[in-house]
């Protein structure tokens, strides 16, 4: 009897274990895929990747800059549709503190795996560069300097007051300069001749101070009087017909990294550079984008210019402003054109072979250009460029290992001014500092102006401009 309920317990129990699993919910051994989930899993279209900015595939930056490395990039997929914040890089060595060009490459990657086509974008990081700190003065005689340099005859087609080293193992040449006041009087067309400078009329006279380096071959750098931003009567602001503030230039020969292409400010690039010539050998010459005006300079400017190596078979032009002008001319100019103050200057590293390490030659050169008229004897004007005072001139030289200032003087310079010296008034250089007073006076016996005698005339010249306006 015991072993019958014993039994019958044991069936009620198992009843009822049965009964406590049949009232949860039923798991299907075989569960039915998610239709949408299986169209995007078994997708076989690739992604498509492109450039929606293709002027971001190539692109220029500054050395330890922040970039975003994915910009222009749009990514689109069959199902998915945009998915562009799923773009990935290969981005080999790229490295934003080490200068070079860099090859990075992109794909995308859809729901189901399949790979985009691959695109590769070009980065340049560019070296950036410090305005150099002075270096010491060099006083003592220096061992087995190269012996005076003999001037050659003038080069015809301008109004040029030349002062050049010796060729020796010279690094690089500065200067402090205050920018004269020129007074153009050859235009294309009808001009005011009330106005120093007359923006509205195209200039056939154009003054320039510069400096310059020649190792293998000749390379020019400074200030030219240029076209610049101005405003009209009615406040619009356009490009000047005519040359009036002085803005940065550089020109070199070289048959490697011309460097040569357009403007590009989107992309960093905020100069131009046009070369010409037959061969590798070619031409070329750089300017600064006009829209930046905090690279205007005008007279009374002081500022520090210099054109040094700062690797070999290289050169670069710094310009850094000491002080800003108070001359009411520069002063009115600015404000009324809503330009910048003036800032430091630093040009982009263009290569001049030879330079750094090999014998060079550095100058410095006030003149008065003239348009279409290079190799060409000079044409008669009445243009006039007051005193510019280079209060200082040093050339570059490491001696002993240590970096040095070394003054441009008499006993190891050469002078030439042309056509004729007596379109020139000078002071003469001095033998410590190097400096000098240049003014320009074509077909005049003098032009006794200093910068402070100017300011009768910029007053003239301001208030004519205000009357007009």
């Amino acid at each position: 009897m015991k072993k019958i309920m014993t039994l019958g317990i044991i069936v009620f129990l198992l009843m009822a274990i049965v009964g406590c699993q049949s009232d949860g919910p039923q798991v299907d051994p075989k569960p039915q895929p998610d239709p949408d989930e299986e169209k995007y899993l078994n997708d076989q279209i690739s992604p498509l990747l492109s450039f929606a900015d293709a002027s971001k595939q190539s692109v220029s930056i500054k050395q330890n800059s922040e970039y975003d490395i994915y910009q222009g990039l749009k990514a689109l997929d069959n199902l998915e549709g945009d998915i562009t914040s799923k773009i990935e890089a290969d981005l080999g060595d790229f490295d934003l503190s080490v200068p070079g060009t860099y090859e990075l490459v992109f794909y995308v990657l859809d729901r189901a795996g399949n790979v985009s086509n691959q695109l590769i974008k070009y980065i340049t990081v560019l070296e950036t560069y410090d305005v150099l700190a002075s270096y010491p003065i060099y006083q003592n005689t220096i061992s087995n300097e190269a012996q005076l340099p003999t001037a050659p005859n003038c080069f015809q087609g301008a109004y040029y007051h030349k002062v050049f080293s010796s060729k020796d193992y010279w690094l690089g040449l500065e200067a402090e300069v205050t920018l004269p006041m020129p007074d153009i009087n050859r235009y294309e067309m009808t001009y005011n001749d009330s106005l120093n400078i007359d923006p509205n009329a195209r200039n056939l006279d154009n003054p320039s101070l510069y400096m310059g380096g020649n190792a293998y071959a000749e390379s020019d750098v400074g200030l030219s009087l240029k076209n610049a931003l101005v405003k009209n009567s009615a406040g619009s602001t356009g490009i000047s017909v005519g040359s009036y503030a002085f803005r940065p230039f550089w020109r070199y020969i070289t048959s490697y990294d011309y460097d040569a292409g357009s403007y590009d400010r989107a992309n960093g690039r905020y100069y131009a550079v046009s070369c010409n010539g037959s061969g590798t050998s070619k031409n070329c010459s750089g300017n600064w984008d006009f829209n930046d005006t905090q690279y205007y300079y005008l007279p009374g400017d002081q500022l520090r210019m210099i054109v040094y190596s700062p690797k070999p078979g290289y050169l670069q032009l710094q310009i850094e402003v000491i002080a800003a002008s108070t001359l009411p001319y520069s002063v009115g100019v600015r404000t009324f054109n809503d330009w910048k103050a003036p800032e430091d200057f630093i040009s982009p590293v263009f290569p001049s072979s030879g330079h750094g390490s090999m014998k060079a030659e550095f100058k410095r050169v006030n003149a008065i250009d003239q348009v279409a008229n290079e190799g060409k004897p000079v044409k008669e004007t009445t243009t006039t460029v007051g005193e510019a005072i280079w209060h200082n001139t040093y050339l570059h030289r490491n001696i002993d290992g240590i970096l040095y200032r070394v003054p441009f003087n008499d006993t190891r310079t050469a002078v030439m001014s042309c056509p004729v010296a007596s379109y020139f008034t000078t002071t003469g250089i001095d033998d410590v500092t190097g400096g000098e007073t240049v003014a320009i006076h074509p077909f005049k016996t003098s032009l006794a102006m200093t910068i402070d005698q100017l300011s009768t005339m910029n007053s003239r010249a301001l208030n004519t401009h205000k009357k007009e306006e």
